[in-house]
C-alpha cells in the first residue's frame, strides 16, 4: 500500500534528521530497494507503455511535462450570472423631449413616449472529450507508468478554460465557428466607422461582421456611414484609423475616456483591457514624469466627498494603472496584435457587462457498464459549457485600435 503524504508531511519527512528510518521506509515503498533519495527519481529509468501495444519506451526525467499555458485572463474577469429567465432584455431608448416650463394659464406640453428596443441572445456550447482504452487504464495501474486518465481530465479542463478566454479575444471579423462559440469583445466594442474597413471573412462581409451578435438578432452598426463616435445606436467608441498604425498618445486615450464618461460610464466601473505590449508603451510615455497625484481614498456622505483612512485587512493584488483605471492583461488578445502593431487597448464598464450562463461547467464520464453503449472496452468522458456574451450598452466601452509605440 503507497502511503499518501500532504506537502509539508513531505518536506518534513525528506529533511528532519531523526525520522531517517521512516523515510526510508517510505521510500522503500514508493521506489523500490536502493532507491531512497526521493530526487533520485526524476533520473531512473521508466518503462512506459506506448499506446495499447506491446511496445514500451524508456524514459528519462520527470513522467511529464505539460508546456501549455492555460493562464485564463479574460473569462475570469466578468461577472457570470444564471441564464433568464428571458434571453433577453428590453431598453428604454432616450428621446429628445424634455421637461418644460408651464406658464399660469399656458396648455400641457405634448406627451411624447419612449421607444424601446430588444437586445436578444442565444446560447453557446461549448464542449471538450477524452477518451482511454480498458488496456491504457489497466496498465495504468500495474506498471511503471501515468495515471493517464487523470492526467487527460485535468487537461481536458484547463483545455476548455483556455479555450473561452481565445473565443473572447477573437478579432471582431473572425467568423470561424461564430454561430456556436461565445462572443468576443473585439466584436462587442466595435462601432458603423470600423465597420466601413473591415475584411470581409468567411460568410460575413467586413461591415456586418461588425454589427451584434451577426448570426441572431443582428443588431446593426453596418449601415451609418461616417467617422468619429456614435454614429448608429449600438456603437460603441472606436478610435481607428481605418488600419493604418499610428503612435498612441495619452491624449487620444484621455479623450476616449471622456466620451464613455459622458455616455455614462464612471471612472470607477471601468478597466483597460490589452496586452502587455501596450501596457509598456504606456507607461513608457509616463517614464520620467509625476503625470498624477498620488490616490486617495474617499467616500460621499451628505456633507459632500470626504477622505477616509486606509483601514481594515489589506487583501486582492496591486496592478498598473492609468488614472486611476487599472490594468489588466490577457496574452491571447497579444496574439491578436497586427503585424508591427500594439495589441488594442478596450476600455470595458464592466456594470454594463456579464457572462449569462445556461450550462454551468458540467463533466461526464462512462464506466465499464457502458461498454456495450460505446460499442469498445473503453472509457469516455466530456466537459461542457453553455454561456454567452451580454453587453447592456455599448457607448459605455471604448476601444483604442490601429496604435503602434
Amino acid at each position: 500500500m503507497v502511503t499518501e503524504l500532504t506537502f509539508a508531511d513531505f518536506l518534513k519527512l525528506a529533511y528532519n534528521p531523526n525520522l531517517v528510518n521512516e523515510r526510508k521506509r517510505i521510500f522503500r515503498d514508493w521506489y523500490g530497494e536502493g532507491r531512497y533519495d526521493a530526487f533520485n527519481r526524476y533520473f531512473e529509468k521508466a518503462q512506459m507503455l506506448a499506446g495499447d501495444t506491446n511496445v514500451r519506451n524508456i524514459n528519462y526525467g520527470a513522467p511529464v511535462q505539460d508546456w501549455l499555458n492555460y493562464d485564463t485572463n479574460i473569462f475570469s474577469l466578468f461577472t457570470k450570472v444564471p441564464w433568464g429567465p428571458k434571453s433577453a432584455f428590453r431598453f428604454v431608448d432616450i428621446t429628445a423631449s424634455r421637461a418644460s416650463g408651464i406658464q399660469e394659464t399656458g396648455e400641457l406640453m405634448a406627451p411624447t413616449n419612449a421607444t424601446y428596443g430588444i437586445v436578444e441572445y442565444d446560447i453557446k456550447y461549448h464542449d471538450i472529450t477524452l477518451r482511454a482504452t480498458e488496456k491504457s487504464l489497466w496498465r495504468g495501474g500495474v506498471d511503471d507508468n501515468i495515471d493517464r486518465w487523470a492526467l487527460e481530465r485535468e487537461r481536458s479542463g484547463q483545455l476548455l478554460a483556455l479555450s473561452i478566454d481565445e473565443f473572447l479575444a477573437r478579432p471582431v471579423n473572425t467568423v470561424t465557428q461564430a454561430t456556436f462559440v461565445i462572443d468576443s469583445i473585439d466584436r462587442m466594442i466595435s462601432s458603423s466607422s470600423e465597420a466601413t474597413f473591415l475584411v470581409s471573412s468567411g460568410g460575413l462581409t467586413g461591415a456586418t461582421s461588425a454589427d451584434i451578435y451577426p448570426y441572431a438578432q443582428r443588431l446593426r452598426r453596418s449601415g451609418f456611414a461616417g467617422t468619429g463616435f456614435g454614429n448608429g445606436p449600438y456603437d460603441a467608441v472606436v478610435s481607428e484609423n481605418a488600419g493604418t498604425l499610428r503612435s498612441i498618445e495619452l491624449k487620444e486615450l484621455d479623450n476616449l475616456i471622456r466620451q464613455v464618461r459622458l455616455q455614462g460610464a464612471t471612472m470607477d466601473g471601468l478597466i483597460f483591457l490589452t496586452g502587455e505590449d501596450t501596457v509598456d508603451a504606456i507607461s513608457a510615455k509616463l517614464e520620467g514624469k509625476q503625470r498624477f497625484m498620488e490616490t486617495q481614498r474617499v467616500v460621499k456622505t451628505l456633507n459632500g466627498v470626504t477622505r477616509v483612512s486606509n483601514t481594515g485587512v489589506d487583501a486582492g493584488f496591486e496592478v498598473a494603472s492609468y488614472r486611476g483605471i487599472p490594468f489588466f492583461t490577457a496574452k491571447d488578445l497579444w496574439n491578436n496584435r497586427p503585424s508591427g502593431g500594439l495589441t488594442p487597448l478596450y476600455g470595458v464598464y464592466m456594470p454594463d457587462v456579464y457572462i449569462a450562463v445556461g450550462l454551468p461547467v458540467l463533466y461526464l464520464e462512462t464506466a465499464r457498464d457502458d461498454w456495450l453503449t460505446l460499442d469498445k472496452m473503453a472509457r469516455k468522458g466530456g466537459y461542457f459549457f453553455g454561456a454567452e456574451l451580454v453587453f447592456k450598452r455599448w457607448k459605455t466601452h471604448f476601444k483604442y485600435r490601429d496604435i503602434s509605440e
